[in-house]
């Protein structure tokens, strides 16, 4: 089974010392020579302040940004888990698991970024920015990931349980039959249902510290909503189709 999730704007400083970059250490090495694009021309690009934070879409307080964009290679890294912060992953609690569960979710879950693509939360990188709607100079990062899609899709031999944002989804959308891409929403008025919004990365959160501490390995649709039921996840298996499902939260 593979968790997948969308990465964070916000990241931790620093990393192991003399340590840096090594884009051959990172999973699915398919992706390799678009990382280093993607990288170079991050790092280029942050040569020029005004047209970065144009690209990159942040006001005069983003200069710190630039600052990491510019350092990439020379960086040091740590754990991608360890490494994204913000409401989904301070809700799952990586730093507060168990032995047991931060080994499974070292080996389970897994972050598709828009500058290093599919990798697993082991993967060491360092503190960058770079989002998914970004301009960079050789286009915005849907266009470069989009066209290896099913070749990167068609080396993942898990099950994957897709909780990426539609943003990040967009970048390389799973392929029907090679997983579920989890829809969170809520009862609406007369039957209709709507996105949940607010709690979305906190619910997000949360369900992957329970599938993590649980120890679940999940191989179909029909095995998540068991899994779901006997957890107090409400996965409707009715509204699966086109390898979406919806979770139906109280908020």
């Amino acid at each position: 089974m593979m968790i997948l999730l969308p990465p964070s704007e916000t990241k931790v400083s620093g990393g192991d010392e003399g340590s840096h970059l090594d884009l051959g250490s990172l999973s699915f090495l398919v992706q390799t020579p678009l990382r280093q694009k993607l990288a170079d021309e991050l790092v280029a690009l942050a040569g020029n302040p005004a047209a970065s934070l144009r690209a990159l879409k942040l006001g005069p307080k983003g200069l710190s940004e630039l600052q990491r964009n510019r350092g990439l290679w020379e960086a040091p890294v740590m754990r991608a888990l360890s490494r994204y912060t913000g409401v989904l992953y301070d809700a799952f609690g990586f730093g507060t698991l168990d032995g047991a569960s931060r080994e499974r979710a070292l080996s389970s879950i897994a972050i598709f970024s828009a500058l290093f693509g599919l990798i697993r939360a082991s993967d060491r990188i360092p503190a960058y920015r770079l989002s998914f709607d970004s301009a960079l100079p050789g286009g915005k990062p849907g266009r470069m990931w989009g066209p290896g899609a099913s070749e990167l899709w068609a080396s993942v031999d898990e099950f994957v349980l897709d909780l990426r944002s539609e943003g990040y989804r967009s970048l390389s959308p799973l392929p029907e039959g090679r997983g579920v891409f989890v829809s969170l929403v809520k009862e609406g008025s007369v039957g209709s249902r709507v996105a949940i919004g607010h709690h979305n990365k906190a619910v997000k959160g949360r369900l992957v510290r329970d599938l993590v501490t649980s120890g679940v390995v999940i191989s179909s649709v029909g095995e998540l909503c068991q899994w779901g039921s006997a957890h107090g996840h409400n996965f409707d298996e009715a509204s699966a189709h086109s390898g979406s499902i919806e979770l139906v939260v109280a908020v």
